[in-house]
């Protein structure tokens, strides 16, 4: 809980930021990520998520990406004849500055703590059959987006 806060009150002031500073602060026009240049990977407990921005014009430095990704996992888990197939996911999210190159493009990588719970089940022996990882990114202040499947 206590790692959230912080990233909690960063959003709050880009948001109010963004608002404040109207339309001309954001959605700079024809900034995108490169879905080409976008990888995502999870190894059970951090998911890593590399980007690539181009065309980025903004007159700060740095640009706010948050980075969101869910993992969803099947098992199979066997205790003698008795056979379950827990399904789980979460999502975990991660907000940051990244800085603008001189030539408009942002590269990034971003390492977001994700675990799923209920995987192990008590007096079973369990097994990962399937992972499916979503990554989506957003530029608060391009208005880029981008979901990528990992």
């Amino acid at each position: 809980m206590s790692s959230v806060l912080p990233r909690l009150a960063m959003v709050t002031m880009s948001v109010a930021t963004l608002l404040i500073g109207g339309a001309t602060a954001a959605l700079a026009d024809g900034a995108r990520f490169v879905p080409e240049a976008t990888g995502a990977g999870w190894d059970g407990a951090v998911a890593t998520v590399t980007f690539q921005e181009v065309d980025v014009a903004l007159e700060s430095a740095v640009t706010t990406i948050s980075v969101q990704v869910t993992a969803d996992v099947d098992a199979t888990c066997e205790r003698g004849a008795s056979t379950i197939h827990p399904h789980r996911s979460a999502t975990a999210l991660d907000v940051r500055d990244h800085p603008i190159s001189d030539d408009g493009v942002v590269e990034g990588v971003a390492a977001v703590p994700l675990a799923v719970a209920g995987l192990k089940v008590p007096g079973y022996t369990c097994v990962t059959t399937r992972v499916s990882l979503i990554a989506t990114l957003e530029d608060f202040w391009t208005g880029a987006t981008l979901t990528h499947p990992g």
